[in-house]
């Protein structure tokens, strides 16, 4: 089942149980919300799985500006990790709906409903403090904080271009990039270092990934409330 079927399913299967109009009608608002920063985020993985080998180190058009390449790297990195951190806020607020926790909407966050739900003793909180304490939602925490309110995350990029002596026969067409992006390991400090070799994109994919099965897991345990 993919996380979207998933969504549905916790989605109709709440709303069989929920009595009140407003409550089912907020459940579908947050779980097609939860849809959709999923897709943002894949989206802006998407974008730059096709820059990943461009760069403006080898300029294909004359009329680019500067560094556009580089600039639109910068923009879906933070795209990024922005959409993936909200996906977790909307679900959040889907589960606040779900379960009945009654908290203000306003004051609904990922965090918060952790927060909440310690005092309660149940597997829905075993999985909301194992995802919390993961390291794929600790980064994304880091990187959302940095692109959201510091500043853009710092990304190193490494060009190898490869050209051929002119008049012979070639394969390809020269020039040729070889293009290699990290991630600081952390965004929040102001030497950056790049000792985890996170790349740009495999490691938001893995990320991506990894906070998937997370919301997965925890959708599963959501047992609606009258």
């Amino acid at each position: 089942m993919t996380v979207f079927e998933r969504i549905d399913s916790t989605a109709e299967k709440a709303n069989v149980h929920i009595a009140q109009k407003t409550r089912r009608m907020k459940v579908t608002l947050y779980a097609e919300g939860l849809k959709a920063k999923i897709r943002q985020a894949d989206f802006a993985l998407g974008r730059l799985l096709e820059l990943a080998n461009l760069t403006d180190s080898v300029q294909q058009s004359t009329d680019a500006a500067p560094d556009a390449i580089l600039h639109e790297v910068y923009f879906y990195s933070d795209t990024f990790w922005a959409f993936s951190y909200s996906a977790l806020d909307v679900l959040a607020q889907l589960t606040n709906q779900i379960m009945r926790f009654g908290i203000t909407e306003r004051e609904v966050s990922f965090k918060s409903l952790l927060n909440h739900l310690n005092g309660i003793a149940s597997p829905l909180r075993h999985k909301f403090q194992s995802c919390a304490q993961s390291h794929a939602f600790k980064n994304l925490d880091d990187y959302r904080n940095c692109s959201t309110h510091r500043r853009q995350i710092c990304i190193v990029e490494k060009t190898t271009v490869e050209t051929q002596t002119a008049g012979y026969v070639s394969t390809t067409a020269p020039p040729m990039a070889t293009v290699v992006r990290l991630l600081c390991d952390n965004p929040l400090a102001l030497t950056p270092k790049y000792r985890q070799k996170r790349q740009v994109p495999g490691y938001m994919l893995d990320t991506q990934d990894k906070i998937i099965c997370r919301i997965q897991s925890i959708l599963r345990d959501l047992k609606p409330v009258r």
